[in-house]
């Protein structure tokens, strides 16, 4: 259950109705949201908390998994949605102010921004799983309680590594750095955010590239994640450090995406014809994983996001509007709660069916599963409302933003 997105948590987005040459960002002023990326991030949240309820599919979602069982089963591939949209949702919103050169105060503030987008709610995740792993390791070894191959750190140390997110650095492999499985995206995201300022300085000097170059360079620079993907055998049984791998290829590629959207007035590309082709895209990406299954060679269709989310972010007409529907933005805007929360709720549904007693088993698991997706919802709520949201605007309070020149 350990692989999962991170996502990570790019500034709600939602795109302008025309791309256009860079200009300098004036003080105080920031982008403009892109709806239909919002949504994606709701969907892409969907897909991996479905790929980890695959602990219910004896359930009443039994008719979900029979029906979409293989694209359910590369629902890992929503980490590589997150950490594409990431790049592309960040170099959006920050390139103009980071990229002309490098300065130590906008910096800092970006990465302020960021932790405080990001810290808080996975530090009270990090603090109530503490408390069950006290409970749980009473009873059972930490390595079965997690649900992990490899037993996290629950030393000191191990506490610091995770408040700090930077718990996956010190080690090769996903598995066990986190102590919740999907927990490692939120470390390798961290060193994203922490990278961009550098990265923004020779992405700003590039960003007259042709927009059909820059959507080249987006497909290209995925194909070393996409070919030596986390599933294929080596000699040790684990790739070393993939995770870095894909976290650097997929942000990078979201970068090379922006770059391509915003000189995408060049190609005189219809919006409406760019939902279309998203629509399309998006279709056959489906397809091809029903059909490739898992293990497969599914993995190769991280090469369609940096496309698709490109043409997401600018479609308009009915496309928009549908993606524009206020829970699916609501969806898109908490989806970092979402992905913190839910596989506490999976952990308790694995643990109380699996002592349940058998007589009670087939109408208590459906009871258990029900009561599982709606305390996952409510979960979210509770996280985004009154957690993630107001933690972040509090801290984000607590430093003055810098002046930027126009």
């Amino acid at each position: 259950m350990n692989r999962m997105f991170s996502v990570m948590s790019p500034p709600h987005s939602q795109a302008t109705t025309k791309t256009t040459q860079p200009k300098s960002t004036p003080a105080g002023s920031s982008r403009p949201d892109i709806g239909t990326l919002t949504a994606l991030r709701f969907i892409a949240a969907l897909w991996v908390v479905l790929f980890h309820l695959q602990a219910l599919r004896q359930t009443f979602l039994a008719p979900v998994y029979d029906l979409f069982g293989p694209v359910i089963a590369n629902g890992d591939l929503g980490v590589d949605v997150f950490f594409v949209l990431s790049g592309f949702i960040i170099t959006y919103t920050y390139l103009d102010r980071l990229g002309p050169q490098f300065r130590w105060r906008a910096a800092g503030d970006f990465v302020w921004a960021r932790f405080a987008r990001m810290w808080p709610a996975f530090a009270l995740v990090v603090g109530v799983l503490g408390l069950w792993f006290v409970y749980g390791t009473a009873q059972e070894n930490a390595s079965t309680w997690s649900l992990q191959t490899q037993t996290p750190d629950l030393s000191p140390w191990g506490l610091a590594k995770q408040l700090l997110m930077v718990h996956l650095w010190f080690q090769p492999t996903t598995d066990g750095a986190s102590w919740f499985g999907p927990g490692w995206t939120v470390s390798a995201e961290w060193l994203a955010y922490l990278a961009f300022p550098l990265l923004a300085l020779p992405l700003f000097r590039l960003r007259t590239l042709h927009p059909l170059a820059a959507m080249a360079a987006s497909i290209v620079v995925l194909l070393p994640t996409a070919a030596w993907g986390p599933d294929l055998p080596v000699d040790s049984g684990a790739q070393p450090f993939h995770w870095l791998l894909r976290i650097a290829c997929c942000f990078t590629s979201g970068a090379f995406a922006c770059l391509a959207t915003r000189n995408a007035d060049r190609l005189k590309l219809n919006p409406a014809l760019a939902g279309r082709g998203a629509v399309l895209l998006g279709t056959a990406v489906v397809i091809f994983l029903a059909l490739a299954g898992k293990p497969g060679p599914g993995r190769l269709a991280v090469l369609a996001f940096p496309l698709l989310i490109a043409l997401l972010s600018l479609a308009r007409g009915r496309l928009n509007a549908a993606l524009s529907a206020r829970w699916l933005q609501f969806g898109g805007r908490s989806s970092y709660s979402l992905y913190l929360v839910h596989m506490f709720f999976i952990y308790l549904f694995y643990w109380i069916n699996r002592d349940w007693p058998a007589g009670a088993a087939p109408l208590m698991t459906n009871l258990l599963a029900a009561a599982c997706l709606l305390e996952i919802a409510f979960g979210t709520w509770v996280m985004f409302k009154f957690v993630e949201e107001p933690a972040r605007k509090r801290l984000r309070s607590m430093v003055p933003r810098p002046v930027y020149a126009s």
